[in-house]
């Protein structure tokens, strides 16, 4: 595990002023460090000669996990993902009596991202498609180039030279196309024929859509996966509960690295659509990145979608589980961590 040593300041440029009524400052979208709690319960039929249980553990990316334990009806193991590099605490219990519970208990520090793209100047074939082949991928679970996202990339990116210009175009794009609205039926799969007839939905639409253009104009693009924290500057008291995940998108492009997009958070908050192309907020903490996972060593088994939630299967089938999650703003470490000057 990795000590945390300081953050980068946060640059305003791009940042316009909030409304009055959902202000967000820069401090908000600084470096954070909390204590997390992420529980999973399953309750096997009656029967059940053998309960697994997989819960995600989080990445050390733009973060670090300064402590981590796991607790549970059993001693619990880490088992790491393959190709994605994606972890998971797991546990098996053997002839299960009643629910079964896996809880981490985590402190993760989380710095904020000012990705360098004015440094890039670079063209798609300035890439190695070879080194970048996952994140080039033309058919990948939910993220498929069809004939009509080449088409989209091609006519969007047209006159664009650089791979930050063309990214640039496509996030313009996404973000006018699309709408954040969870009331039609089919959102949150990332479904791309969806996405393009819909025009709606919620952040897995908006950056598998994004993701899906990028890799169309030859730019490397890779899904981020974790939990939102509230807006604010990692002093507000008390437990708060997280309702549900939250995504975000990366592109490659040489002289700036890995360029953080968040469209669906630039869509709620217009007066940072600017901030979220190359910027991240430091209100997240990243879990996983793999689509089309598979829990399994050998990659059998059933495929899912994304792995953010815990995954509960009971004699290989498949059973319902229930999750918390709630963390704690550590406002004295952000204080020391921010204080120190120097990035980790």
């Amino acid at each position: 595990m990795h000590l945390l040593l300081a953050v980068a300041l946060l640059t305003t440029t791009g940042v316009a002023a909030a409304r009055a009524d959902d202000a967000i400052t820069p401090a908000a979208l600084g470096p954070r460090v909390v204590r997390l709690t992420y529980e999973a319960r399953a309750t096997p039929p009656d029967g059940t000669r053998v309960l697994e249980l997989w819960l995600p553990l989080p990445r050390e990316e733009d973060q670090a996990v300064l402590a981590l334990r796991l607790d549970g009806t059993a001693p619990a193991t880490v088992v790491h993902l393959a190709p994605s590099g994606d972890r998971a605490a797991y546990l098996r219990v053997a002839e299960p009596k009643g629910t079964v519970t896996l809880t981490e208990t985590a402190t993760v520090a989380r710095r904020e991202v000012q990705a360098p793209v004015a440094a890039s100047r670079a063209a798609p074939a300035d890439i190695d498609a070879a080194t970048y082949a996952p994140e080039l991928a033309s058919a990948q679970g939910a993220i498929r180039i069809t004939d009509e996202v080449r088409a989209i990339a091609r006519r969007e990116t047209a006159g664009k030279p650089t791979v930050v210009a063309k990214a640039h175009a496509l996030y313009d794009w996404v973000y006018d196309h699309m709408q954040y609205d969870k009331t039609v039926p089919g959102w949150g799969l990332g479904d791309i024929p969806y996405c393009l007839k819909v025009g709606k939905g919620n952040c897995t639409d908006f950056h598998t859509l994004f993701i899906a253009l990028a890799r169309a104009s030859g730019i490397p693009a890779r899904w981020n996966m974790g939990f939102p924290l509230a807006y604010g500057d990692g002093t507000a008291g008390g437990p708060q509960e997280v309702k549900g995940y939250h995504c975000w998108a990366e592109f490659y492009a040489p002289g700036a690295g890995w360029v953080p997009v968040d469209i669906s958070e630039a869509r709620k908050h217009p007066e940072l659509k600017a901030y979220f192309f190359g910027g991240l907020s430091g209100n997240r903490v990243l879990f996983t990145r793999a689509r089309d996972a598979s829990l399994e060593p050998a990659g059998t088994g059933r495929r899912l979608n994304y792995f953010i939630y815990p995954v509960a299967r009971a004699d290989g089938q498949d059973v319902s589980s229930e999750w918390t999650l709630r963390y704690t703003d550590e406002p004295s470490a952000a204080r020391a961590v921010a204080g120190t000057g120097s990035a980790y």
